[in-house]
């Protein structure tokens, strides 16, 4: 029995001895305020072992090990890091609230930066914001919200592009696109889905985007995805639906109205008349019918369906994110529509403590159904704009489709009769970064990506017979089916990096510093490659918080370029001063009146290579003639920007304010269609040159005020960006002209915008047949009500010579507006985009009486402002010259077609409700209902002044949905 009870004893002693090796954890987590913070997760790093904290922030956790590092993180705050080598009683863990402003960290070329470290001038975009849009295209979410940054918006075809992203001006002749980065890996901006996108930082000066050399003359957008957090499972969900509503349809004559100026034209034109006085009597009693073809291709409403989901978590191995989407949109018709899925899955792996492994696969496909007769969004609606109003879309005869044709046209025939096309495009990316943490201030990182894209497109045409009046056939469409291959794309770049991030004299100063080297390979079916190979590095320095140094150098080599001219080095510099850390001003700090004043400023030289391959070499066609010119010397384009800011926030954080100036100085300009001498046997000649001088400079200017009255809590801010054009050499000397072979509307010379209209001024319309007469320089056929051009060099002849600079379509400047409120559940935002200064072409269908079809150019049905403000003899101060029919000499361009395109648009109203819990799991879910693009206030006498561009393209869309967003966990 002794014996028996020794043993126990012996055992129990064992037995608790075991129990306590490793670690017995035990704490509290609170804020910075002292508050408990609840459901806060406490993971080991390097593994699954974890535990969250109670309602009073308290949590328990065992180990095996005898040294951990836990992870503290909770929403809302940064998460925290902390090495636990022995067992204490209770552990004190402080977590901070994660700020925006002064603490946040911009992402910038391969590094992070404390935004109160950054020199240079970046942009960021509010993804919270932008995330609680529906947006159908990332490109929408540019258009009004950075300074600096412009999107006209030009196109509502289901799956088309929607516009062109802009960052301070136009200033190349080449794609003026920014170089995208997303996750360190080059991508479409299209592809993305906002919900997505973690944070979006837009480099907009030299000394930013010169991280990337040759890449970024047009500017950069750095883009981090969403990857998983440590703690539960989570799930996000975002849906919404809405309908669209045409905002630029054109209201065209009646039949009646058709017919009498048709005759109007002929009398004027000596040509006998068209219609009778029965016939328009038949017209205005309703006996013709009045057909508005556009309605009649215009079939359905336009709708629109989105749905993504979020699945995030991990633990103390590693954390993931799988993000899906899905978007449909329909056309006007039956057959017209886009369908785009999206799938990425980011993980974080931690291997040991040291090393960890960033992974994120990308898929996505995008389909595209068109019409054949449609295949751009524009053929369709040129058709119905040409047509004849008194024109019936079937013969009343009872016989099923019994098309009526007009010079073989009927654009509700080609609905149903004329064929489909189907595109689809399939992108597939791999991303690896893995990262090695030689200590906590210092790591080496690789990056190794691939991209592969593939498209392909078949169509479809269904036999039909067309039958005239009779019902006798006279078109038959054969049955048709075919498929063909696009090019496919693969895009590989591998990257090495190395980081070092440290405090030094005691917190005092700061240092960041990136090098690196990378190489890019894209490789296309069509035999087409392209190779790119860099080095770079970078160094901020911040001195006492005060005085802050950004010094970059990237050299950069691409196969684009001429032998002994592939290579480039590209060097910037930017300083700043954190005035407000200065000892004298600690007094306005104290009193919170001022809490950040900064003096930036930057000077770099940056590149641009975003041109085709291939254009320094020699074209030779299959007779063995030239039709391109080699050009040994052929490099990139060369950006001189200098950029001197200042940031301030003020009066106890609620105002903030920043203003830049900056100047955009481009030379080696490259044009790919340099006119030479034509060689014996050359129709045509041209090279590839580096030519001419572009200066962009401007101002930006942005403010913002933010506070909480009771339980309202409100934002207004704006935005105001001037950005003037000019060019300053347009070839090889300051006198030269350059003429556009490809664009004879479009020259260069000293002083003149970089995109220009270029015709003839004009002195009023011809008053009657003496005027005419009585005036020497005019054009051959000239009749009264047309166009007078005016004699610039008055040797009575009007031809090109007397063509001068009439505007510059970019907008000289872009302002913005936004709002929002937030009153308990409810919230409310508004955001509103405008230009000014900008002008536009009242160009084709839009503005001219003409162009029914090529051969005859009869009249079609111009609009209703046009007729009402077209020249007669007894409306000589007109605004418009004489409705006419074939060809005229009115048709030029000229001061006549240009109009003031200015606007301010509602680009955004949003009223919301948010429900903190539903149940157990259903967390922050919110309602809402949005209008976009629903209110436009504009001078303009075309029908949409975002775009350019005449009538006949598929119409501009508002869109009004109904979205609803929640997260379970």
């Amino acid at each position: 029995m002794k014996a028996t009870l020794l043993f126990l004893m012996a055992w129990c002693s064992i037995t608790l001895a075991t129990a306590q090796t490793g670690l017995t954890l035990g704490g509290k987590v609170k804020d910075n305020l002292n508050r408990p913070v609840a459901n806060a997760s406490i993971l080991i790093k390097g593994s699954n072992i974890g535990t969250e904290t109670d309602a009073g922030g308290n949590f328990d956790l065992k180990s095996k090990s005898e040294s951990v590092i836990l992870i503290i993180s909770a929403v809302g705050y940064e998460t925290q890091e902390l090495q636990v080598k022995e067992s204490s009683s209770r552990i004190a863990v402080i977590l901070e609230e994660a700020q925006m402003g002064l603490d946040e960290v911009v992402v910038m070329g391969y590094n992070k930066v404390d935004r109160q470290h950054v020199a240079s001038s970046v942009g960021q975009l509010d993804m919270e914001q932008t995330k609680s849009r529906p947006i159908m295209k990332m490109q929408q979410a540019f258009s009004g919200t950075i300074p600096g940054v412009t999107m006209m918006q030009g196109n509502s075809l289901p799956g088309s592009t929607f516009g062109s992203i802009n960052i301070r001006g136009v200033s190349t002749l080449q794609n003026a696109e920014p170089l995208v980065i997303v996750d360190g890996m080059e991508m479409d901006i299209s592809d993305l889905d906002p919900n997505q996108i973690k944070s979006l930082t837009v480099l907009k000066d030299a000394a930013s985007a010169s991280m990337y050399g040759s890449r970024g003359a047009n500017g950069v957008i750095i883009i981090e995805t969403e990857r998983g957090t440590t703690g539960k499972f989570k799930v996000n969900l975002n849906a919404w639906s809405g309908f669209n509503k045409a905002i630029d349809l054109p209201q065209f004559v009646n039949a009646e109205q058709y017919m009498r100026l048709n005759n109007e034209a002929s009398g004027y034109q000596g040509q006998a008349l068209s219609y009778s006085d029965e016939d328009i009597a038949k017209a205005q009693s309703g006996e013709i019918k009045s057909v508005d073809w556009m309605k009649e291709v215009m079939q359905r409403t336009s709708m629109a369906h989105n749905q993504s989901a979020n699945v995030s978590g991990g633990g103390g191995v590693g954390t993931f994110n799988l993000m899906m989407g899905h978007l449909r949109e329909t056309g006007l018709n039956a057959i017209e529509g886009s369908q785009k899925f999206t799938a990425r899955f980011n993980t974080n792996v931690n291997i040991a403590n040291k090393f960890v492994l960033l992974a994120d696969f990308y898929a996505q496909r995008l389909q595209n159904d068109r019409l054949l007769q449609n295949d751009n969004g524009n053929g369709l609606y040129q058709i119905a704009w040409r047509m004849n109003p008194t024109q019936q879309v079937y013969y009343d005869s009872g016989l099923p489709e019994h098309y009526i044709l007009h010079d073989d046209l009927n654009p509700v025939a080609r609905i149903k009769r004329g064929g489909i096309k189907n595109y689809m495009h399939d992108k597939s990316v791999i991303n690896l970064r893995p990262r090695y943490n030689i200590t906590d201030k210092l790591n080496i990182e690789g990056n190794v990506s691939y991209m592969v894209s593939k498209s392909a497109n078949k169509e479809e045409v269904k036999s039909f017979r067309y039958l005239d009046e009779n019902g006798k056939p006279i078109q038959i469409v054969s049955n048709k089916v075919d498929a063909s291959q696009g090019v496919s794309e693969s895009q590989l770049t591998a990257r090495a990096l190395v980081n070092y991030t440290n405090s030094l004299r005691e917190d005092k100063d700061k240092i960041y510093f990136t090098a690196g080297t990378e190489v890019m390979d894209l490789t296309y079916t069509s035999y087409k490659q392209i190779s790119k190979a860099s080095f770079f590095g970078k160094l901020n320095y911040a001195f006492d918080n005060r005085y802050i140094l950004e010094a970059t150098g990237r050299a950069d080599g691409s196969s684009k370029f001429a032998p002994g001219h592939k290579w480039g080095f590209f060097p910037s510099a930017a300083v700043a001063w954190n005035i407000h850390n200065e000892n004298f001003m600690q007094g306005l700090k104290d009193a919170k009146v001022l809490s950040n004043l900064k003096l930036r400023g930057s000077y770099g030289l940056i590149g641009n290579e975003n041109v085709d391959p291939y254009l320094w070499e020699e074209v030779v066609n299959n007779y063995g003639w030239t039709m391109r010119v080699p050009n040994p010397d052929f490099s990139w384009e060369k950006q001189k920007q200098w950029n001197v800011g200042v940031d301030v926030t003020t009066l106890k954080d609620r105002l903030t304010l920043t203003a830049e100036v900056y100047d955009k100085f481009s030379y080696d300009l490259i044009y790919s269609k340099f006119p030479v001498p034509p060689l014996t046997g050359s129709h045509s000649l041209t090279t590839s040159v580096n030519i001419g001088e572009v200066r962009n400079k401007g101002v930006e200017l942005s403010a913002n005020w933010s506070d909480k009255i009771g339980n309202v809590t409100y934002s207004i801010g704006g935005a105001f960006f001037d950005n003037k054009n000019e060019v300053l050499k347009a070839g090889y000397k300051d006198t030269d002209t350059l003429v556009f072979t490809d664009n004879t509307d479009k020259i260069w010379y000293k002083g003149i915008a970089i995109d220009n209209y270029y015709g003839f001024q004009t002195n009023g319309f011809f008053r009657d047949a003496d005027d005419v007469a009585n005036t020497a320089a005019k054009m051959a056929n000239t009749l009264p009500g047309d166009i007078k051009y005016v004699d610039q060099n008055g040797d009575g002849i009007i031809n090109d010579a007397d063509r001068v600079y009439l505007g510059d379509p970019s907008p000289r400047y872009n302002y913005n507006v936004n709002m929002s409120l937030k009153y308990k559940g409810f919230d409310f935002s508004m955001v509103g985009q405008g230009v000014g200064k900008r002008t536009a072409r009242i160009s084709d269908q839009e503005g001219y009486p003409v162009r029914v079809d090529g051969n005859t150019n009869a009249l079609g049905a111009p609009r209703q402002y046009y007729a009402d403000n077209r020249w007669t003899p007894e409306n000589q101060n007109s605004r418009f010259p004489r409705v006419w029919t074939g060809t005229s000499t009115n048709a030029y361009l000229s001061d006549v077609w240009m109009g003031n395109a200015s606007y301010f648009r509602i680009k955004v109203l949003q009223l919301g409700y948010t429900v903190k819990k539903i149940g157990k799991s259903f967390h922050n879910t919110r309602l809402y209902i949005n209008a976009q693009d629903a209110i436009t206030f504009t001078k303009w006498e075309g029908l949409e002044p975002e775009r350019n561009g005449g009538g006949g393209n598929y119409p501009r869309m508002a869109t009004y949905t109904f979205g609803i967003t929640t997260s379970i966990f």
